[in-house]
């Protein structure tokens, strides 16, 4: 089923990031390492798949993604963690000026299929996508749908939906 782009969008969040980018349409992201900010740091799986993440909005967004390799130059910081609040497995925050993805490793070095749409549907919400209506258990759509809902039916990355709602914010 495929899903209204404006059901998946927040011109805020997209906003904010071309804010924090500078307005240049160039994207700097940082992945942190080992003891940063009590992060685990990542395996090589786990950066190989964000870096490819980021190529693969290069071509769907015009938007150009920079690694740093200093969390000062970024406008994203990826961290990976043993945990968050509660159930939570993933979370995007905004700061003063830049995003904050955090997500919890779930097998180490390993990079399951949900820890991947974890690290997408956070992603996506620092360059502007958003639940399903505001919902992220809307029971109409799935992650086959859309990579921004919470019900989680596969995954093999950004649907048509997202990124035809990408390119609606960024192209």
């Amino acid at each position: 089923m495929s899903i209204a782009i404006s059901a998946i969008t927040s011109q805020k969040w997209a906003g904010d990031l071309w804010k924090f980018s500078g307005r240049d349409g160039v994207v700097n992201y940082w992945l942190a390492d080992r003891g940063e900010a009590q992060t685990l740091g990542m395996s090589g799986r786990e950066s190989k798949y964000i870096r490819q993440v980021f190529s693969r909005l290069d071509k769907i967004t015009g938007l150009e993604f920079e690694e740093k390799d200093s969390r000062t130059k970024s406008d994203i910081d990826l961290y990976c963690v043993d945990s968050l609040n509660g159930n939570t497995i993933g979370v995007t925050t905004r700061r003063s000026s830049w995003y904050e993805i955090k997500w919890v490793d779930r097998r180490g070095g390993e990079l399951t299929r949900r820890e991947a749409w974890v690290i997408a549907h956070e992603i996506g919400h620092a360059l502007g996508l958003d639940h399903p209506n505001g919902k992220p258990y809307d029971r109409r759509y799935g992650t086959t749908d859309t990579i921004m809902s919470y019900n989680y039916t596969g995954f093999k990355g950004f649907t048509d939906s997202d990124t035809a709602a990408l390119q609606s914010l960024w192209s």
